[in-house]
């Protein structure tokens, strides 16, 4: 959690948090709290650096766009993901894009050599490798 102690000021804030909701928030959502409060989003970091199960910002370079698969869900119904493969000059990764944002290539004219910003996004190591997926607040921008 280090990328969220920003200085004295941002853990004081922290601090006034903690005290105000007691136990009712984990540090990791009062960090988010007064990052967010600030304005602030997290210094992107490399390829290399990024470890599971992570919020992380880092900017790519699109190498590889895979075309989108359907499947079926857990509890039920269509689901569509689809995978962009990226690099920095420390690694390659995957993007997975889930059901409506299976479409930002095309919406975002995103083609092979794009930089993309990736901002509050979600990481995970599979069996493929580290995957970094949007969520419900990451953001994804042209660089």
């Amino acid at each position: 959690m280090a990328e969220y102690r920003m200085d004295e000021n941002f853990e004081d804030r922290v601090a006034e948090l903690r005290q105000k909701f007691g136990s009712l928030l984990d540090d990791q959502v009062l960090h988010r709290i007064a990052r967010e409060e600030r304005g602030n989003n997290m210094a992107p970091k490399k390829i290399a650096d990024i470890g599971d199960r992570e919020e992380v910002s880092v900017v790519v370079k699109v190498v590889r766009i895979n075309e989108t698969k359907t499947f079926q869900k857990r509890t039920g119904g269509e689901g569509r993901v689809r995978n962009i493969n990226v690099e920095d000059e420390t690694g390659t990764c995957r993007l997975t894009l889930w059901d409506d944002d299976v479409s930002l290539p095309e919406d975002m004219n995103i083609e092979i050599g794009t930089q993309l910003k990736l901002t509050d996004c979600y990481t995970k190591h599979t069996d493929f490798g580290l995957d970094i997926s949007k969520g419900r607040k990451g953001k994804i921008e042209l660089e």
